[in-house]
């Protein structure tokens, strides 16, 4: 494999989302259970600047079409019907705007009343530690 398309869906994790660099990281490495509590935020950052990922993706096509915001990534998802796609080169940023999409959805339902200290940490990890893209609290109009 010489170049990456990622494809993801956008979808809530909890207070968190699951999109670019979630769909790279836990789609490439093995055992992801024990990954996936603690480590959540670690691996997704840390995964996706591993040179054989980090070198050949090229490009980020999130389906946000119908994007989950309550209920994700379980069987039951509440859609957020945005009838939009993002698309970029870097995860992070993708990743940024996907999520900022999801906290105002779920602020606007009463889900949750704003950010939850930690739930952007694997963007910051991605952004500050290692480098990978940038993370910006882009506003999704």
């Amino acid at each position: 494999v010489t170049k990456i398309i990622n494809i993801p869906v956008l979808k809530n994790a909890g207070v968190s989302i699951t999109s670019c660099m979630k769909n790279l990281a836990f789609g490439s490495i093995s055992n992801t259970s024990r990954l996936h509590k603690e480590l959540w935020h670690e691996t997704c950052a840390y995964a996706c600047a591993f040179p054989p990922l980090r070198d050949k993706v090229v490009l980020n096509i999130v389906d946000a079409l119908k994007g989950c915001f309550e209920g994700g990534p379980e069987a039951i998802p509440v859609h957020l019907p945005n009838n939009a796609l993002l698309l970029g080169s870097d995860a992070v940023a993708v990743d940024s705007v996907g999520f900022d999409m999801v906290l105002a959805k779920r602020i606007e339902e009463g889900i949750q009343k704003q950010e939850k200290p930690g739930s952007r940490r694997f963007l910051e990890l991605a952004r500050k530690r290692v480098k990978l893209g940038i993370a910006t609290e882009v506003k999704w109009i």
